[in-house]
């Protein structure tokens, strides 16, 4: 069974679901939930059947040994490790390219620093438990410690699990004077110094 980077433990449970079949993803929700982040997306043999506990055990043990060295880099910086993992989650669904996500990263690190909420829509994906989800102006105030409109900071966990360069990446910000982002409908990021520039970037959206 191979696990797609970012994928959160919504998506690995339906994936289980069908891949392992008899499988029981309510158990696996369960616990995956609380490892959040600390599943390790790669390719896996299971037997069908495998129960939800040996899964989660195998991969937490995977994330262990994939990520120590950038463990053991992160505990001599002054950004606790829990942390990068929550910002590389976020990295992992806001762009693919390993140097856009440094650039992502040093714009939300400096928004967290300054004191600017992160708004980033792909937080809602999560709190809905789907797989994609564009949130309207309504979802954007649902009462949520996730919800990185209403809440300073990062979110209290993991939105998902994400690879190794999305954490290399939340490891190694690149600085700019940006502090927007968005992407085009062809693909392309636009960044922006103010919000003014941010609002006239959202005509590449149509």
């Amino acid at each position: 069974v191979t696990i797609p980077e970012g994928y959160s433990s919504f998506e690995m449970a339906t994936l289980f679901e069908r891949e392992l079949a008899p499988f029981d993803g309510a158990r696996f929700l369960t616990l995956a939930r609380v490892e959040e982040g600390h599943l390790f997306p790669d390719t896996y043999r299971f037997a069908p059947g495998a129960s939800p506990e040996m899964v989660v055990s195998v991969m937490r043990k995977n994330f262990d040994k994939k990520t120590a060295e950038l463990q053991e880099e992160a505990a001599s910086s002054a950004t606790h490790f829990k942390d990068i993992l929550i910002m590389a989650s976020i990295l992992e669904k806001e762009a693919r390219q390993f140097e856009t996500r440094q650039t992502i990263a040093g714009i939300l690190w400096k928004r967290i620093l300054v004191g600017m909420r992160l708004q980033v829509d792909a937080v809602f994906g999560y709190i809905a438990g789907t797989e994609t989800f564009n949130p309207s102006f309504a979802d954007l105030k649902v009462d949520s410690p996730y919800n990185t409109y209403q809440n300073a900071g990062l979110p209290p966990g993991p939105i998902g699990n994400p690879g190794l360069d999305s954490i290399k990446a939340a490891m190694t910000p690149v600085a700019t004077p940006y502090f927007y982002y968005l992407t085009g409908k062809d693909g392309t990021m636009h960044y922006a110094r103010t919000f003014e520039e941010h609002v006239s970037n959202r005509r590449y959206l149509r």
